[in-house]
Formats: C-alpha cells, structure tokens, sequence
C-alpha cells in the first residue's frame, strides 16, 4: 500500500496527524517505510499525460475500436520516441530489440518507459499527447473536472487490467 501526502504551511499538522495513523495501522502488519523528499515536477507531468491519454482512449477510435488507455500510452510513447529519434533527439533511455529468451528466434519490443523521461521529456511528450490528439480530432477538457475524470478512469481502467 502507497500512500502520498504533499505538505505545505498550511496542511502540515493534520498531514502528519494523517501519516501518525496510518503508520501506527501499518506496523500492525510490519515494518514500514517512510520516504520524504521534495514533490519533483517529473510526477506531475505523468499525472498529466495520464490524464491526456485518458480523454483519447476515451474519444478516439482505431477502424472503429476502442483501445485501453494502456494501449494508447505504448502507441503514444513508441510513436514520440520514433519522431524524437527521428528529428536527432533521441530519448535518453531509448526502448530496445531484444531476442526472446526461448531461442525461437522471435525479437521483444520494449518500449521506453516514460518513469525514465527527464523533465524535459515530459514535457515534450506532452505537447506531443495535445499535438496528436489534435490531429486525431480528440476534443480536450475544458475543465479540471473533466481531467480529474479522465485521470481516473485511466487509473480504474490499469487496475482492471491488473
């Protein structure tokens, strides 16, 4: 179980009054980690784009099907890497080609993995999300309510897949 809590001047007793109770329920189980570090800009960027590949997989359809937002995210991230490599900007951790460990002869796809994008990259890869779904005539929320739905349900729809 992950849990996270952003603090600020204005939360920071009842934050901690939160982690006391959750930490004390937790060790009833076991030993428990406690990491604290400053919230990275990189965090909020894969919040974003989730959220983004969310509203595609919702309006956009593929000779009239509909694919998963996980799928979306492989068809998004192998296509930005490809053009990113393509332009003489190629990703930092690129995804690779690797034999499949049966000896059959068949080659494994692994695309990058967007955990791996620096700051930059995550930003560019989401001016590329906005940029495709422009073309794909994707209409983009006009609200953060609208973003907050599209997030989860493409957190609901990797749970199911889970």
């Amino acid at each position: 179980m992950a849990r996270e809590f952003t603090f600020s001047q204005d939360n920071a007793r009842a934050a901690m009054m939160a982690i006391k109770t959750l930490v004390i329920d937790l060790l009833q189980g076991g030993p428990v980690s406690v990491l604290i570090r400053r919230p990275s800009r990189s965090r909020e960027q894969e919040k974003m784009y989730h959220s983004l590949i969310g509203v595609i997989a919702q309006q956009v359809r593929v000779f009239g099907k509909t694919y998963e937002p996980e799928i979306w995210k492989a068809l998004l991230v192998d296509k930005f890497e490809h053009e990113r490599a393509a332009m003489g900007e190629p990703l930092r951790k690129p995804g690779q080609v690797v034999p499949a460990m049966d000896g059959s002869g068949r080659m494994v796809s692994v695309r990058p993995s967007t955990t791996g994008f620096s700051v930059a990259e995550g930003s560019a890869f989401i001016e590329f999300i906005f940029s495709e779904g422009v073309e794909m005539g994707v209409k983009w929320p006009a609200s953060a309510e609208e973003i907050a739905a599209a997030e989860r349900a493409y957190i609901a729809s990797n749970r199911r897949a889970a």
